[in-house]
C-alpha cells in the first residue's frame, strides 16, 4: 500500500499490531506516531511509539481506536 492509501485509512494515533522483523515473529501492539511517507523503490514507512525505526506499511494491521496498545517506556 502507498502512502497515500496509508495515510487516508490509518490516523496518527491509531491503534496498530506491528511485526518488527516478520510476519512470523511474535507482533508489538502500539500506536502510529507519524503519518506514512514514500522512501526509496516506492516503499511506504511509518513510526510507531515505543520503536525508534519506521515500519513498512505492509508489516502493520490497524486495530480499532479501543484497542488496548502496550505499555511504552
Amino acid at each position: 500500500m502507498d502512502a497515500e492509501t496509508f495515510n487516508a485509512l490509518v490516523k496518527v494515533g491509531t491503534p496498530v499490531r506491528v511485526f518488527p522483523n516478520t510476519r512470523m515473529d511474535p507482533p508489538r501492539i502500539t500506536r502510529t506516531r507519524t503519518r506514512a511517507v514514500q522512501v526509496q523503490h516506492g516503499l511506504a514507512v511509518v513510526h510507531v511509539d515505543g520503536i525508534r525505526c519506521a515500519f513498512d506499511t505492509r508489516h502493520i494491521d490497524p486495530l480499532p481506536d479501543n484497542h488496548p496498545v502496550e505499555a511504552t517506556a
